[in-house]
């Protein structure tokens, strides 16, 4: 019984009621305990499918002496949280240990034992004793509870005042081990779906935003859906919101997360009274983050389904957290579509997600484009890039929009990239935080360096220098080579002696010369209308020295680039003339180059 009554926090008074009140009921106690350990046994392979929360459940046992170190240690050995319940199933042998574990189920996954008490109803299962011993003794525990808080750990400094206040409430409203009080005073939001949210407190004194959901058959899915996300550990993130407990109550369930300072749309209000440097790099900061979010789940296989401005949360170190999975779905092992009933928020859906009529298909690129939607909107100063009246739909569904409030050209090709019409050409989040966008200096550095030393420009001038005898006899992509001239001919000509160096450039074209025609194909491409088009000229200004043998592409400046990082020593120089911003959509191509032709970096 002790462990019972772990979850009240007894202070000396509350500890020396309960001793007497167990000293007086012994028989009541022991009942209990065996009605407890009867569940455990009825419901043993629900227990072994379904409980997520084993390891926290071992940790209290074990601090308890109920379990020792060995069985633990067995327990934490295995991989799946099935194979950890069986351990600890099997380890307890005893009314009392059972009883233990029932409480500790009660106290961590709440909805389960209610779904299977609630289970023994509906299969015209009599009251059991075990549900009138529970009624009693929750009658006891909630005679003698406080309705006051003793703990705080202060954090939150937007929210603190109201928090000081909330402690001097003398009717505040307590579920579970959550304390909040219901008054407009302390609402945080009106929140996803018409959801209430207030702040609060845990009984161990933590900061909350406590979200009231109206008891509903139909969102009882979506309900124990959201906990179960927030549960995997495999979520446990910076980037997303932090999951605290969830309580069952008589009309509501009750989610509480920890508690953070704003929503996007207020923390975006906020900057706009900062200065303008600030403001970008906060801006930017936010777009990395939500990112950073989205890839936690999409690696857990998770489809979030509902990003927007009020699902990304700033906490009190201003980093942004991803929050609400209240309609998003797991993948199963090896799939990469769901099908489901529409979700989402209006103006914030995919493109596929609006052609269908009954029955969706998420795919992790549907969050894609939502979420270069919400990068645009906050790059942009909270424009939609599909428009914000009531053409938006229309505009997502048709794939047209307008980038014109973002100057930045890595931010606008990024968006452009991630909201394309076609669901298979947008990319991976992984890909995502791969683009240049995120890149600073030193990334950059490190890029020039390590494309810079592929075969392909080491030998750039000299392929080039191949490429134009080919033109020069009228050898063109579609003809064959060895009815013009041999590669090994055109080394002849080319004076090209160096087998090593012939060798180097076999591997690179192939005897056919097909890869010869797509790497300049490619640069070509990216090169056309780009700020580095005449890159030579521009260079000249400020080296002298440059190689003006090269093709003027971007491969060219790429090996210029690249050979004035390693061998010039020139570094400063690089700052001093804003190499890097001179040519605004240099890196831009050279990740497109780097795709096209599947070079890794």
């Amino acid at each position: 019984m002790t462990v019972l009554f772990s979850g009240l926090s007894i202070d000396k008074a509350k500890s020396a009621f309960y001793n007497v009140w167990k000293t007086k009921n012994p028989d009541l106690v022991e009942d209990l305990e065996q009605q407890d350990a009867q569940f455990v046994d009825d419901h043993r392979p629900d227990l072994i499918k379904r409980v997520t929360a084993v390891m926290p459940i071992a940790d209290v046992m074990r601090a308890g002496n109920i379990i020792v170190s060995e069985t633990y240690s067995k327990i934490q050995a295995n991989a799946t949280n099935m194979d950890k319940m069986r351990e600890l199933l099997v380890a307890l042998n005893s009314d009392k240990a059972k009883s233990a574990l029932y409480t500790l189920l009660k106290d961590q996954q709440n909805f389960l034992v209610e779904e299977l008490e609630r289970k023994e109803v509906l299969e015209n299962e009599p009251p059991s004793k075990h549900a009138k011993v529970q009624e009693q003794v929750q009658t006891i525990k909630q005679k003698i509870e406080e309705k006051q808080i003793t703990r705080w750990n202060r954090s939150s400094k937007r929210h603190g005042t109201k928090l000081k206040d909330l402690l001097k409430e003398t009717n505040i409203e307590i579920v579970g081990n959550l304390y909040f009080y219901k008054d407009e005073k302390y609402m945080i939001s009106p929140g996803g779906s018409g959801a209430q949210v207030y702040i609060g407190l845990s009984e161990d004194g933590i900061e909350v935003a406590i979200k009231l959901i109206t008891k509903n058959p139909k969102n009882n899915k979506d309900i124990e859906n959201e906990l179960n996300h927030l549960q995997d550990l495999r979520l446990e993130s910076p980037y997303i919101v932090r999951y605290v407990n969830f309580v069952v109550g008589k009309d509501f369930y009750y989610l509480a997360n920890r508690l953070c300072e704003y929503d996007l749309v207020d923390y975006m209000d906020d900057l706009r009274l900062q200065e303008q440097k600030h403001k970008d790099n906060a801006l930017g900061k936010i777009v990395k983050e939500m990112l950073l979010g989205l890839q936690v789940l999409h690696r857990a296989g998770v489809i979030h389904r509902d990003i927007k401005p009020r699902n990304v949360l700033i906490d009190v170190e201003k980093r942004a957290r991803l929050a609400d999975f209240g309609i998003s779905r797991k993948l199963e092992e090896g799939k990469t579509t769901v099908y489901t009933v529409r979700a989402g928020t209006r103006g914030w859906e995919a493109t596929e997600i609006l052609n269908q009529t009954e029955k969706s298909r998420y795919k992790k690129s549907s969050d894609i484009q939502v979420a270069g939607m919400l990068t645009y909107y906050i790059l942009s100063d909270g424009k939609h890039p599909f428009g914000d009246d009531i053409c938006c739909e229309v505009n997502i569904f048709k794939g047209e929009y307008s980038l014109d409030d973002v100057r930045d050209k890595e931010a606008t090709d990024l968006v452009e990239w991630m909201i394309n019409k076609d669901a298979d050409k947008r990319p991976t989040v992984d890909k995502v935080l791969d683009h240049p966008y995120f890149w600073d200096d030193k990334s950059k550095d490190a890029v020039l360096r390590k494309l810079g030393d592929r075969p392909e420009i080491q030998n750039y001038e000299t392929l080039a220098r191949l490429r134009n005898l080919y033109i020069q006899k009228e050898h063109t992509e579609e003809t064959d080579p060895t009815a013009t001239l041999t590669i090994y001919e055109a080394f002849s000509e080319l004076k090209i002696e160096n087998e090593k160096r012939k060798r180097d450039i076999i591997a690179i074209v192939g005897e056919d010369l097909k890869k010869l025609w797509t790497l300049f194909k490619t640069a070509k491409e990216a090169t056309e209308g780009k700020t580095f088009s005449n890159w030579k000229l521009q260079l000249s200004e400020i080296w002298t020295d440059i190689n003006k043998k090269l093709p003027e592409d971007v491969l060219g400046l790429l090996r210029v680039l690249r050979n004035k990082l390693v061998h010039g020593n020139v570094r400063n120089e690089f700052e001093e003339n804003n190499i890097f911003g001179l040519f605004p959509d240099f890196f831009i191509s050279l990740h497109r180059v780097a795709k096209d032709l599947d070079w890794d970096y």
